[in-house]
């Protein structure tokens, strides 16, 4: 999502009543007008944060039910509404744009947005929660193995999501992380963050074990 402004709220009696298909589009029109990317992690997150009573897990609703998500982008993609793939990105098309804005009328009038702080720690706490109750942090705790599945998972990723990808969700959940002081969860990121190095984009950075070896030269 990006971080230039806060998202809009909008009153969930509304959005009950408009079909995913409209609102995953209108999510993809609010990042196109963003000028963000338009990742699939980018539109799972953006039709979660924007509507989170339609597209959350029924048992887990801090977290964003994905498949939903990608089930309705194919829908989109046959409507005309959308090009592109999951592996490559997605494009809105001209006529995308043009029944999104009617989607955006049927949503009303969005609701005030609370202050900025309030806001962001509101959302950081989804994510804390979405950390906790994740696979690669139960078997964090339980001192199990994690594999490359469980932490992309954790990142909200696919297999097909590229380094830049992996390595900007990571920080972002690390500052979301540090505006609720939990170091314990802090700890858990960066020994995933060592262990997956291989997979982040780290062509600019040295990992924490690089450091560490050169520090005692």
């Amino acid at each position: 999502m990006p971080k230039a402004s806060l998202p809009p709220k909008f009153d969930p009696t509304n959005y009950f009543s408009i079909t995913l298909n409209d609102l995953v589009i209108y999510s993809i029109y609010y990042l196109h007008k963003q000028g963000s990317e338009i990742a699939s992690e980018d539109i799972i997150s953006a039709c979660f944060v924007l509507f989170p009573k339609r597209f959350s897990l029924q048992k887990y609703p801090q977290w964003p039910d994905s498949a939903v998500v990608s089930r309705r982008w194919s829908d989109c993609k046959s409507k005309g509404y959308l090009l592109g793939s999951a592996i490559k990105g997605f494009k809105i098309t001209a006529r995308g744009i043009k029944h999104a804005e009617k989607v955006e009328k049927s949503l009303g009038k969005a609701q005030p947005a609370p202050a900025a702080r309030t806001e962001m720690k509101t959302r950081a706490g989804r994510f804390v929660r979405s950390i906790e109750t994740s696979d690669a942090h139960t078997r964090y705790k339980k001192k199990l193995e994690i594999n490359e599945f469980d932490f992309r998972s954790l990142l909200l990723c696919t297999m097909e999501s590229p380094p830049a990808t992996l390595t900007r969700n990571l920080e972002q959940f690390k500052e979301y992380v540090d505006i609720y002081e939990r170091r314990d969860l802090i700890i858990f990121l960066e020994f995933c963050e060592d262990k997956f190095s291989h997979l982040l984009n780290t062509s600019k950075k040295q990992t924490k074990k690089e450091k560490a070896r050169i520090s005692k030269k």
